[in-house]
């Protein structure tokens, strides 16, 4: 033959005939890997194909782009060849058709994802055509951007397809023989989810995560992702499904069957005797190996590797707790632009901060630890502390930009976005990203800045009223917009639980269904009445508060708000510290003199208002977002030939948003390898706070949110919809919180998380319930489990496991 090698005969040799996916394929089936039956059309069927068609990129009047290259004509002699080997695999055999570029995975690049894979692919007609399309895909925008960025630009890479049986999976995913978070070589990560492997590689679900300690061969930390998505088989090749509230809920693989695919990696690798990342799937309970390639990110330096100093490490802290889920590419833009209006504030100072976070084209996110540059004008803070704290000018200049604010925020909101064209929906986007900003240097500028420098200011005379006291403190019993939510969410729960008949009717409701929430509404118009009351006024709280396109507000799901809602319906409830704000300043009168005493009492004043300031820029800011996102999902829409589902807007940039509809085919392009790194930004945020567990690790240490001690049992609460596993009495385990698990408190004995410091969200709330809080810990998580008990000592910031 010609044109075309089966499996049995490929070696790993014969890179440049079968391409790198091809030959290691060949070589594991040969080797007697589970490996599905195929061939491969060899680089040789490429390079005639270039030549009969005339696209040669010296001639002129070609181009050798990927929609020309797809337009040309197989001949007779490959046709037949094709069909031959087609037929053999068995009558109308279903298979995926792959390409395998005569560099691709090399030790020195993996080259994965830079062509295309076609799925489910059935008769020869679908065959020869996704053959020219993987013909084409070497010349793809991000194809060859990616030859450009790794050198291999350079030389001649010709291509080979893969042609291999598909395999029906019920579960699929992805195993690197060492974990490329931590680069930890007695490590293995295993990637998990429900259905075909294409839901992972492409990012649209949070997979399962396994890591395995290869030298004692057994588990040691797993995570459950929210696989809220499978992929599977359809006429047309593949779709999309939601998966079931059982399934997101359950691990993808038993213990066995996930120790096999280890094993199967650890053989794999000691076979091409090097670190592989494999593609497996199983079905009908037997493992396949679809996939293997060297791993070549390596020597790729991790966020774990950056030395940074403890104040930078609370500053990455943050943008976890504030950013609980990666941010898409149209995040970042917005995240960055609040970042600026803090920086802006501290260039007034003299002190030039770096950014921590920062977006490559492909979509990869990186952290590292922003550093911190001083001018000659640091020496006049001193003098400039005076025009900062001034609370009669950041009053009203915080007064007067809310108002104005407000008022464009109403308009917008008001506005039908169905009747306004593109370039105006832009327009809008535009307008809101820019309120934000302001809202933003606003929030730092005219509270923060101030609040921090008066609290210092304070701070010794506080420890002289009650060492233990400190500026967090100050805030006790007071009226801001995170803990009005938190009232008026026990009014609606009070109304709820005042009839039993509406209890029971909404304790039942299934809160992941929108029909059936929009039953119960209907039939419910006195209770539909009050929470349309209660969203007016905090709908647009979401559930990542610096995400502005990747959140989702309580106006575009409900779900969050009726689990919370359902929490509150349990009995027990913790009761705020009503007295403790008063009992501050009843010291303060008895420790200094009538004049000491009222500057002291007026300058917590001025941290209270601006405290209430800051939280109120966040809703309004929040509200800028939403705002922001309805524009852009209904801009999605306006775009079929660009954008698969109308959110996939939120894998362009904000200046690729604003320049649409730009060009179509470098758009889509650069969408489509965003998504294949979405996974890899899930990979980075997990391991920022995945650790391992430690025979002898019995002392966790974070920051005390709030003094006090707890022995008790934990409770693992990961997501919102895991929120009607809390019960009366239960140390809340999280990762971060934010206002929307305020009622978790309500139940709480004592909080521990991994993210979050002395003015968190946590923090706040613990201490206007009086619970022991530790938090920032970074990997509590992963080192406790449901269950275990433990000893929270809030003062000191530690946890100690006990059983």
């Amino acid at each position: 033959m010609k044109y075309v090698m089966k499996f049995s005969e490929i070696r790993k040799e014969d890179i440049s005939a079968a391409g790198g996916k091809g030959a290691n394929l060949g070589e594991l089936y040969h080797a007697g890997f589970p490996v599905p039956n195929g061939f491969c059309i060899t680089s040789r069927a490429f390079d005639d194909y270039m030549k009969r068609n005339g696209f040669d990129s010296s001639a002129p009047g070609n181009s050798l782009t990927s929609e020309n290259i797809a337009k040309g004509q197989l001949w007779k002699e490959l046709e037949d060849e094709i069909a031959e080997y087609y037929h053999a695999l068995g009558p109308d055999s279903k298979v995926a058709v792959r390409s395998s570029a005569t560099a691709e995975d090399l030790p020195e690049a993996s080259f994965a994802g830079q062509q295309e894979t076609y799925l489910n692919i059935q008769g020869l007609n679908q065959l020869y055509l996704s053959v020219k399309k993987c013909f084409a895909s070497l010349f793809s925008t991000r194809a060859s951007a990616y030859r450009k960025q790794t050198n291999f630009d350079t030389i001649k890479i010709s291509l080979s397809v893969v042609v291999q049986c598909m395999v029906n999976s019920e579960i699929s995913g992805v195993l690197f023989t060492v974990d490329p978070v931590s680069k930890n070589k007695s490590r293995m990560m295993l990637n998990a989810s429900w259905g075909l492997g294409e839901s992972i590689v492409s990012g649209k679900v949070t997979p399962d995560i396994y890591l395995y300690d290869r030298d004692h061969r057994q588990i040691v930390e797993k995570r459950l992702g929210d696989k809220k998505l499978l992929v599977c088989y359809s006429a047309d090749g593949t779709e999309e499904k939601e998966t079931s509230s059982q399934l997101r809920n359950e691990f993808s693989l038993t213990e066995k069957q996930a120790i096999e695919i280890f094993e199967l990696g650890r053989k794999t690798e000691q076979h091409f005797h090097c670190p592989q990342d494999l593609e497996w799937a199983i079905s009908e309970n037997r493992l396949y190996l679809l996939q293997a390639r060297p791993i070549t990110t390596l020597n790729v330096k991790s966020s774990s590797d950056i030395k940074i100093t403890k104040s930078q490490r609370a500053v990455l802290n943050n943008w976890i707790e504030h950013c609980p889920t990666p941010l898409y590419p149209l995040d970042v833009a917005p995240c960055l632009l609040v970042d600026e209006a803090k920086n802006k504030v501290f260039h007034e100072l003299g002190i030039f901060v770096d950014s921590e976070l920062t977006m490559a084209d492909n979509g990869l996110l990186a952290l590292s630890a922003g550093k911190i540059h001083i001018s000659p004008k640091i020496f006049k803070i001193p003098f400039l502390l005076s025009r900062f704290t001034d609370f009669s000018i950041n009053s009203a200049r915080t007064k007067d930009s809310f108002h104005n604010i407000r008022k464009e925020l109403d308009s917008i909101e008001n506005s039908d976005l169905t009747s306004l064209p593109a370039k105006a929906l832009i327009r809008q986007i535009m307008e809101l990203i820019k309120l934000s900003e302001e809202l933003a240097y606003t929030r730092f500028r005219y509270n923060i800045f101030p609040s921090v420098a008066v609290s210092k200011l304070i701070h010794h005379d506080l420890k002289k009223t009650d060492k233990n006291m400190n500026e967090y403190d100050l805030l006790s019993n007071l009226s801001y917009k995170t803990w009005n939510l938190n009232i008026e969410l026990k009014k609606l729960s009070g109304y709820i639980h005042s009839s039993p008949e509406l209890e029971q009717l909404f304790m039942e409701l299934d809160s992941t269904n929108p029909r059936a929430i929009s039953a119960f509404l209907s039939n419910q118009p006195d209770f539909k009445s009050k929470l349309e009351n209660f969203l007016n006024e905090f709908g647009w709280k979401s559930n990542s508060s610096y995400c502005a396109f990747g959140s989702v507000s309580w106006f575009e799901n409900l779900d969050s708000l009726f689990s919370m809602l359902k929490v509150l319906q349990n009995s027990g409830r913790n009761e705020e510290a009503t007295d403790k704000f008063q009992n501050i300043m009843t010291k303060i009168t008895k420790q200094f003199d009538k004049k000491k005493s009222h500057r002291l009492k007026s300058k917590i004043e001025e941290i209270r208002v601006y405290h209430v300031n800051r939280e109120e820029s966040l809703y309004l800011i929040e509200m800028c977002y939403g705002l922001a996102r309805r524009a852009a999902f209904e801009l999605g829409n306006r775009f079929p030939q660009l954008f698969e589902k109308a959110d996939d807007i939120r894998y362009l940039t904000l200046n690729e948003v604003y320049e649409l509809p730009g060009n179509i085919t470098d758009l889509k392009e650069l969408i489509s390898v965003r998504k294949l790194n979405r996974q890899k930004n899930e990979m980075l945020w997990s391991g920022f706070s995945m650790g391992t567990k430690a025979s002898n690790q019995n002392t966790l240490t974070g920051v005390s949110g709030n003094g006090g001690r707890c022995r008790g049992r934990v409770r693992k609460i990961l997501t919102q919809q895991e929120f009607d596993k809390m019960q009366p009495g239960d140390i809340l385990l999280c990762r971060y919180t934010d206002p929307s698990w305020t009622p978790l408190f309500v139940l709480a004995s004592a909080v521990i998380s991994d993210t979050g410091g002395p003015l968190s969200h946590s923090a706040i709330v613990a201490r206007e319930y009086n619970i022991p809080a530790v938090l920032g810990i970074g990997n509590a998580t992963n080192l406790l489990e449901d269950g275990d008990e433990v000893l929270v000592d809030g003062s000191s910031g530690k946890v100690i496991l006990l059983k």
